[in-house]
């Protein structure tokens, strides 16, 4: 198993890409912080992971708040015993143009998404680096890397998740610390059902996939552990595109 003998917190595991992540850290013998907004969503996660014989605690906490996350972090340190891999994959997706979308949604969208990855990063990066060791494993999105229509805010916090993922990549080097990103494309996910999934049939959204499908949660979880394990130990400050060629056709969603 490529993960045995560590602890993995997962932000947004609750559901979506978190869960699916933390599924597979469990498979693979890691013990399993998980975190959501959502407790009982996020306590059905960390059952799912107990069954398969890991240790897991369920931890309600907003990653926006520096308070809750310090004692997030601190509780997985004293419960768990340590925090060797951060998987910072919260988010939600709620749009507008920048003429008409609120500053409320706005600013949900780059507390979350932004400061959420950095203030877990900061707080859990403090063990790591007391330890000279650990991986950090940041979600963002390809739409990141271009441009799309309505989604200003969730553009800007991904794009500010690319640039913290270089940034903490150089400062923990020598500390021990691989710091990378994935970038999702078109994943199923129940994000992507609630938002464009039931307003196109499977067929034409395959279509803007080279690869002809959308991508699984499983797609990514590999790519997640791929990132966690000793396997990537020779890359950081990576960020990974994960999206059937979309990039390389020249779409950003």
């Amino acid at each position: 198993m490529k993960l045995e003998g560590k602890v993995a917190l997962i932000t947004g595991a609750g559901s979506g890409m978190g869960e699916g992540i933390s599924l597979m850290f469990a498979h693979e013998g890691a013990d399993i912080a998980v975190n959501d907004i959502d407790l009982p969503a996020a306590e059905k996660t960390a059952s799912a992971v107990r069954k398969m014989g890991r240790r897991a605690i369920a931890i309600k906490a907003d990653v926006a708040e520096a308070a809750e996350v310090e004692a997030m972090v601190a509780r997985t340190i004293a419960e768990l015993g340590g925090i060797h891999i951060l998987v910072n994959s919260a988010g939600f997706a709620a749009g507008g143009t920048v003429l008409e979308e609120s500053l409320e949604n706005w600013d949900r969208n780059i507390n979350v998404m932004l400061r959420g990855p950095y203030l877990c990063s900061k707080y859990a990066g403090r063990w790591m680096a007391a330890h000279k060791t650990g991986k950090v494993v940041n979600i963002s999105s390809i739409v990141a890397m271009g441009g799309s229509p309505g989604m200003g805010a969730y553009i800007v916090a991904k794009a500010g998740v690319n640039a913290l993922t270089r940034v903490l990549a150089m400062e923990w080097a020598k500390l021990g610390i691989n710091v990378n990103c994935i970038a999702p494309g078109l994943i199923d996910t129940p994000m992507t059902q609630r938002t464009i999934a039931h307003l196109f049939t499977p067929e034409r959204l395959a279509a803007h996939v080279p690869l002809g499908r959308m991508g699984t949660v499983e797609d990514i979880a590999k790519a997640a552990l791929f990132l966690a394990s000793d396997d990537s130990s020779f890359i950081t400050g990576s960020t990974i595109p994960l999206d059937g060629g979309t990039l390389n056709a020249g779409g950003s969603h």
